[in-house]
This record gives structure tokens, C-alpha cells and sequence, in this order.
């Protein structure tokens, strides 16, 4: 990041304005920054604040008090220490790489939250009534959550990183695990475009429900490359989706439900089960009974029965391609807006 302005404490000296600390009679405890602009290896003491449709841009810089960015602002920071809360407002952006938040990194529809190689608290994702504005909230490249992640709205995505407490995607527009662990419970329910696990581990109990699309759980393919097992440490229970649900390459240690899908799962052979299967025909389960040892061995492939029309009055399933497009898209703009951000801080001007 272009990052190569600085912050003196309780004093700002702007090249081009970009940057303004409230007034002398607040006192040090209540002292707010307002970022427009960048700043490099300072310390910015009490909250700092980026104004509506501003960018500010952060290396190597201590927050001390809680972070807010208003509708519209950018924030990216590198290398930077949040003691505080991050709180971003519809259509407000966070990028964050190398970074720590201590306190909970909440988003209410903004464009997104991004964690590379950071730390926060725990993530939330909140929808705002009537907003058009496309949310992300992805965790990636080694990022660490020692709470809880909950997603409420827009694309939420675990990559090769940790999540100490729970995750739950709930109404969003796909939860996708990849090459990560999360040592809670894992939720995922009613996403239009579904959702893959793969390569990754779960501790606490599974659960799939009220799904569209796609769950690709543990299989290589049809969203992603899978070439590993997946582990799941309790219950992994998937339940009344209206998906394309594949399963293939798991260990479970708990039982397995699989009813009310439409339509029916794919189930691979290189599952092993060491608790209970659910939702398998009768004779299909005695057959396989005679053949298993423990733990469990789902060894079968189940044809999908034809899908029959779903009953859906607001939006129709993507299909496997469309989803592919669309996170592609995605990323593009992820990427397009960080740029922007940027180049909008820099031509602020440096602090001198």
C-alpha cells in the first residue's frame, strides 16, 4: 500500500487537508481523529474516524480507542494495531492486511470487510433494511477470529485461516470454508447460492439447512478443487435444501442426517461416518450395514432424482457456472475498490 504520511499525537499538520482532530476543549480521553488522507508508523490516540465517502489509508499505525467508518469511506491499513472496535457503515469499506483488532469488527451493509494475514475479536455482518449495496466479509490467507463469526447478508468466506468460536451464515449469499478450521459450531442457512466446505475442519455440530444451488461438502468438485478430507468433530446435519448437495471425502465423529433435500445428495465412497447415518432408504442402509466396519463407510453413489420445479416466488437458484462468475466478479471489484482507495488517500496528500 502506498502509505507515507505521518500522525503526530494531538496535533495534525496537513499537506492538502487531509486530516482533522477535533477541537481543544476535548479532552485526551474523548479525542477523535477524522482520516482523509494517509499516515505511516504513528500512534493515533483515542478514535479515529473516516468521514463519509473518504479514504484513509494506514501502515505500520496504533489506534487506540475504537474505529468508525462512516457511508461510503475506505479504510485500508496495513501493518496497523486497532485496540478498539471497527465499525463500518452501509457501503463503507475495511481492508486490512497484517493487522489486529481487539475489539469486534461490525459491518452493517457495507461494501466489506477483508481480513489477509489479521486478527479481530470477533465479525460481524448486519443487513440494512431496503440497501442495494453488495456486502463481503472474508477472512483469508492466515487471518485469525478468536470469537465468533456471524454473517447475516452478502458473501461471507473462510480461506485457510482460524475461527476460535462459531461461524454462521445466515441469509447470505453463499458460506464458503476453504482450507480452515473453526472450532465451534457451524451454521449455514438458507443461502441462494448455497455453499462448499472443503479441505477444512469443524469441531462443534454441522448444520445445512433451508439451502439453494449448491453444497459442495467435503467433495472435489463441481465449485472447487477439493484434493483433501474434510473432518467434522460432532453432528454434521443437512437438511430441507433445494440444492445440488454432493458429499465425498469426510470424516465425521459424530452422526449424519440427511433428510428433506430436494434433490437427493450425492454421497461419495470416501466417507467415513462413526456415528449414525440418517435418511438413507432401509434397504439401502441394511445393505451397506453388512458391508461396514467401524468406524462407518458410506459407500455409495446415490443418483440425484430429477429435480422437480421449486416453489420459489423471489429468486431462482444460480447455477454452478453463474456462482463461479459471480465470485470471480467479486474479487475483481474487491480488488478495483482497494485500488481506489488507495489512489484517493495518496492524492489527499501526505501529512508532513
Amino acid at each position: 500500500m502506498k502509505l507515507i504520511s505521518a500522525l503526530t499525537a494531538g496535533t495534525l499538520i496537513a499537506a492538502g487537508g487531509v486530516v482533522a482532530v477535533a477541537g481543544p476543549a476535548m479532552s485526551s480521553s474523548g479525542l477523535t481523529t477524522r482520516c482523509n488522507g494517509t499516515a505511516d508508523g504513528v500512534t493515533i490516540p483515542g478514535d479515529l474516524v473516516v468521514p463519509r465517502d473518504a479514504s484513509c489509508d494506514l501502515t505500520g499505525v496504533t489506534v487506540t480507542g475504537t474505529t468508525r467508518v462512516a457511508a461510503g469511506g475506505d479504510l485500508v491499513a496495513e501493518g496497523t494495531t486497532f485496540q478498539g472496535a471497527v465499525t463500518v457503515a452501509e457501503d463503507g469499506y475495511v481492508g486490512l492486511v497484517d493487522s489486529s483488532v481487539a475489539g469486534r469488527v461490525t459491518s452493517r451493509q457495507g461494501f466489506g470487510v477483508t481480513l489477509e494475514g489479521s486478527s479481530a475479536q470477533s465479525l460481524v455482518t448486519r443487513a440494512v433494511e431496503g440497501s442495494q449495496v453488495e456486502t463481503v466479509t472474508w477472512v483469508e490467507a492466515g487471518s485469525t477470529v478468536s470469537g465468533a463469526v456471524d454473517a447475516r447478508a452478502g458473501e461471507l468466506l473462510l480461506s485457510s485461516s482460524v475461527v476460535t468460536g462459531n461461524v454462521r451464515g445466515l441469509g447470505t449469499l453463499y458460506t464458503d470454508v476453504v482450507d480452515s478450521v473453526v472450532d465451534g459450531t457451524l451454521e449455514v442457512r438458507d443461502n441462494v447460492e448455497g455453499g462448499v466446505f472443503c479441505e477444512s475442519e469443524v469441531y462443534g455440530d454441522a448444520t445445512y439447512a433451508g439451502n439453494m444451488s449448491v453444497l459442495q461438502l467435503g467433495a472435489d468438485g463441481p465449485v472447487e478443487v477439493c484434493e483433501q478430507m474434510s473432518v467434522w468433530g460432532g453432528d454434521v446435519t443437512v437438511v430441507d435444501n433445494e440444492a445440488e448437495i454432493v458429499l465425498d471425502q469426510n470424516i465425521v465423529r459424530g452422526d449424519v442426517t440427511l433428510t428433506g433435500n430436494d434433490p437427493m445428495p450425492t454421497v461419495g465412497p470416501d466417507n467415513r461416518v462413526r456415528g449414525t447415518v440418517n435418511g438413507i432408504p432401509q434397504s439401502e442402509a441394511e445393505a451397506e450395514a453388512e458391508a461396514m466396519v467401524a468406524p462407518q463407510e458410506l459407500a455409495r453413489s446415490v443418483q440425484k432424482a430429477a429435480a422437480s420445479p421449486m416453489a420459489r416466488t423471489a429468486v431462482e437458484a444460480p447455477t454452478v457456472e453463474s456462482v463461479l462468475e459471480r465470485e470471480d466478479g467479486r474479487r475483481a471489484a474487491v480488488e478495483q475498490r482497494t485500488a481506489d482507495a488507495e489512489a484517493a488517500a495518496a492524492a489527499a496528500g501526505p501529512i508532513a
